[in-house]
């Protein structure tokens, strides 16, 4: 690029209720590079077309707190070989927001195995899924540098994310921890965790003041952002 000329635009795609009719062309859209999906509740499956989008560097799907959806993902979601950045906030939820009945699927998916080809992957974040364990195809991401797996029901965190070398951030507020693994000391780059709402170790004193202990390179985040239950 010449000195002083700015860097074109990303080509962004923002899918909505109102236009969701254009997911059915996806695969025309051969050089987007971002698509964001939101409050789409009818929206049952991703096409299998998204897996044309070789140029696409982020997928965003964030239902906050206040849509319900659950498409399936594609196995062709693996082709999408230059995405960097990964958002499912809320999107593979099968109890839905307040856990009302709406169009989406009521059951839980499978993570397409191919997600493991996702090898360019720096931020994950698969929070507000009621996901019990973290999903296996996360070990195959080596350049994760984030990672949020906020408001799901982890009790225990795996060997496997000893394999995230390039881990800076790991966001796991609202869980149901109770300690962390030694093992998260290997990684050398992990600088920050939250631990909000992990009330188990937040109402905890002794213990925190042990993870501070343990893990001297790590700032921790503490906050609980809603009263844990009184014992």
């Amino acid at each position: 690029m010449a000195p002083g000329n700015a860097a074109a635009p990303k080509k962004v795609l923002k899918i909505s209720r109102q236009n969701v009719q254009l997911l059915q062309n996806i695969g025309g859209y051969s050089d987007l590079e971002v698509l964001s999906i939101s409050c789409v509740e009818s929206l049952r499956s991703l096409p299998d077309a998204i897996g044309k989008l070789t140029r696409l560097k982020e997928l965003i799907m964030d239902n906050g707190n206040g849509c319900s959806m659950n498409p399936l993902l594609p196995e062709s979601t693996g082709n999408l070989h230059s995405l960097e950045k990964l958002v499912l906030y809320g999107a593979q939820d099968p109890c839905g927001a307040g856990n009302e009945p709406g169009p989406q699927p009521r059951e839980r998916h499978r993570f397409p195995p191919s997600m493991s080809q996702l090898q360019n992957l720096t931020y994950l974040d698969l929070g507000r899924n009621g996901l019990e364990e973290i999903p296996l195809f996360v070990k195959d991401l080596p350049g994760l540098r984030e990672f949020r797996f906020q408001w799901n029901r982890l009790k225990a965190i795996p060997a496997f994310t000893a394999n995230l070398r390039e881990l800076t951030t790991l966001r796991l507020d609202g869980n149901d921890l109770d300690n962390l693994p030694d093992f998260l000391n290997t990684l050398p780059k992990l600088i920050r965790i939250t631990l909000g709402n992990n009330c188990k170790i937040t109402q905890n004193s002794a213990k925190i003041k042990d993870l501070k202990r343990r893990f001297p390179k790590v700032v921790f985040d503490f906050t609980d952002e809603y009263d844990c239950p009184s014992n």
